[in-house]
């Protein structure tokens, strides 16, 4: 299967999961598309709104580290949002390994010679 077509039946199949699942506390129904560490693509069923133009499928970019939504973008057939979700997944993919390069720098500062390591505070020692 092409991957574009992959994911869009990935969609379809997280759309129609979503409209058995419960509902969150803030109304709305989500399913996970995409995970990379702390960042998850998800689709997310957006609020009707009677009087506007609602678009049928929204996928956004959540860090669950600072439990905000980084990016999101909405299509109106799979196609279209299938083709922002690779982006998001894209995004996650590289925030996840640029945190990761991160922590790995911070590890790799502290993992010196044992008598440079012993000069420094407990807490400095100490990577979470």
């Amino acid at each position: 299967m092409v991957p574009g077509k992959a994911l869009e039946l990935k969609i379809l199949q997280l759309y129609i999961w979503s409209i058995n699942a419960k509902r969150s506390i803030d109304g709305c129904r989500v399913a996970t598309v995409a995970r990379h560490g702390s960042y998850e693509v998800r689709l997310v069923e957006p609020l009707l709104d009677p009087q506007g133009d609602t678009i049928p499928f929204w996928i956004e970019l959540f860090d669950h580290k600072n439990a905000v939504t980084i990016d999101s973008c909405g299509g109106h057939d799979f196609e279209e949002t299938a083709a922002g979700a690779a982006a998001l997944i894209s995004q996650a993919s590289l925030l996840h390994r640029d945190a990761t390069a991160g922590n790995q720098r911070a590890i790799s500062a502290f993992s010196g010679p044992e008598h440079v390591r012993s000069r420094l505070p407990a807490c400095a020692i100490q990577v979470a």
